[in-house]
């Protein structure tokens, strides 16, 4: 571990069997390592309701386009900040959280202000990929995401095909689907983002955050309409910039740039 890498004071130090994971406090913002120093992500103690990593709130970009959802799938608990998120922005929204590391659940109600009980919300403790493949664990979502690393990146079951079909079937109409991967050289993000969008019938769509960052997001679509407009979304992503304290107009910005200019 490179300590340099650490944000504020470390509360935690601990290993289970896929590493190291790390727990630090600056006073203001508490977040979750992984590996040599890693960022996962982030909440304000204040306010974890707001997301404070530059790619989660890319991530809900995914609201543009299924504002107001009733189902959410979350594959990767991490730090809670998605989780915090959808707790407060949609009090009625039912979402399954699927994590396979029991130490990160641990450290989610210790560290991250998961709460204890809440109708709407259910952890599981699963591979995301066994998860999506057993259909008797549940439904369809309205929206599903995907936020799951080990100490060398995203992780790689959940970018086989097998897998990313089975998600694109369990989307309702009109559902959304969006996964953070990373686009270094030996990502090979290129193969990756035509790998899904092969599994997702090319109704996909990548957002790249800036060259500063490595993280780089692509939404797959249950329909083909849902997207092909994108300029006519831009009211709506006005709203919910009001409404979360998201910049979601540039990252619609950024989608139309990136795919169809």
């Amino acid at each position: 571990m490179s300590e340099k890498k650490i944000k504020g004071s470390i509360i935690c130090h601990c290993r289970d069997s896929c590493g190291e994971i790390i727990v630090a406090d600056d006073g203001a913002t508490r977040s979750l390592y992984f590996g040599d120093g890693i960022l996962q992500s982030s909440i304000r103690l204040d306010q974890p309701g707001a997301l404070v990593e530059g790619y989660n709130q890319a991530m809900m970009s995914a609201l543009i386009f299924k504002h107001a959802p009733q189902s959410v799938l979350l594959i990767g608990l991490g730090g809670c900040s998605l989780v915090n998120f959808l707790l407060r922005a949609f009090p009625g929204c039912v979402i399954d959280v699927v994590e396979i590391r029991r130490k990160v659940i641990d450290l989610a109600y210790d560290f991250f202000l998961m709460p204890e009980q809440n109708a709407n919300l259910k952890i599981f403790h699963a591979a995301g990929q066994d998860f999506i493949m057993r259909q008797e664990e549940g439904g369809k979502y309205d929206i599903i995401l995907v936020d799951a690393f080990d100490e060398n990146g995203p992780a790689v079951s959940l970018v086989e095909m097998d897998f990313l079909r089975a998600t694109r079937e369990r989307l309702n109409e009109s559902g959304i689907f969006a996964i953070n991967l990373w686009s270094r050289p030996r990502d090979n993000f290129p193969f990756l983002y035509a790998r899904l969008r092969e599994a997702f019938g090319n109704n996909a769509l990548k957002l790249l955050l800036s060259e500063a960052y490595w993280n780089t997001i692509v939404f797959g679509f249950a329909d083909s309409e849902t997207f092909r407009d994108l300029p006519a979304y831009r009211p709506v992503a006005r709203t919910l910039q009001q409404k979360y304290t998201i910049n979601f107009p540039k990252y619609l910005k950024y989608l139309y740039w990136q795919n169809f200019s």
